[in-house]
């Protein structure tokens, strides 16, 4: 009697995860290793080895992309800062909420020019459109120009873009919509902003992450059935 294997097989993977994840495909694990997200070891013919350990970073990281829309990098630096024991856990236990917090995109130290562009992936001529076309913004300082961690994930965003042929000059109509959802957000925060008191900036925060929240959900709805009804009907 042949003995159990203790792995799975990148076919096998794909079976297991794809009704949670229905877009899931060979492809794409392949594509996520490449991007180190997942590190699968092979066998002596070359066949990759997913163990549980393999499968479960996996699913994270399919979950962090889908549910928080976080750049791949991102997803990397927070898996690797958790011990397998911590990722199963995620994994069995419901949503990502991070060691003890919920993960906030954005936060982190503002990076020099150099050091971000080099994060990113993306060229300098790239991050140079980027901010031509009021994507991204540099800060001065006396030390040299900076970009926020915030900037760092939209031109990592901007990256995974480019691949589809998505140029910076593409990526302005994002620009028009967040200013036009700000300038909404900001009259409803009207009157809380006018309360100078701790609570009340506790409350503000609240709202607009809440706010944040429900924009985003609502955006990606309604992206998916503009696409069911122009894109993939039959």
């Amino acid at each position: 009697m042949a003995a159990k294997r203790d792995y799975m097989t990148i076919g096998r993977v794909v079976e297991t995860l794809r009704p949670r994840f229905p877009d899931l495909s060979i492809s794409k694990v392949r594509f996520l290793e490449d991007e180190r997200l997942v590190k699968p070891s092979r066998t002596g013919g070359g066949y990759r080895k997913f163990t549980q350990r393999d499968v479960n970073r996996l699913e994270l990281a399919l979950r962090l992309q889908k549910e928080r829309y976080l750049p791949l990098n991102v997803i990397r630096q927070t898996l690797d800062s958790m011990t397998d024991e911590q990722i199963a856990v995620e994994v069995t236990g419901g949503a990502y909420e991070g060691n003890g917090s919920s993960y906030v995109e954005g936060e982190g130290e503002p990076l020099p020019v150099d050091k971000a562009i080099g994060e990113s992936g993306l060229t300098q001529d790239q991050v140079r459109l980027l901010e031509d076309y009021g994507v991204i913004k540099a800060v001065r300082t006396s030390e040299g120009k900076f970009y926020s961690a915030v900037d760092v994930e939209v031109m990592s965003l901007a990256r995974e873009m480019a691949r589809f042929g998505i140029e910076p000059r593409h990526l302005r109509m994002y620009g028009t919509l967040v200013d036009r959802e700000i300038a909404l957000f900001q009259q409803i925060i009207a009157p809380l902003s006018r309360q100078r008191t701790d609570d009340g900036q506790r409350r503000r925060a609240e709202v607009i992450g809440q706010l944040s929240d429900i924009s985003n959900q609502f955006k990606r709805l309604l992206l998916k059935r503009m696409v069911q009804e122009h894109i993939l009907v039959k």
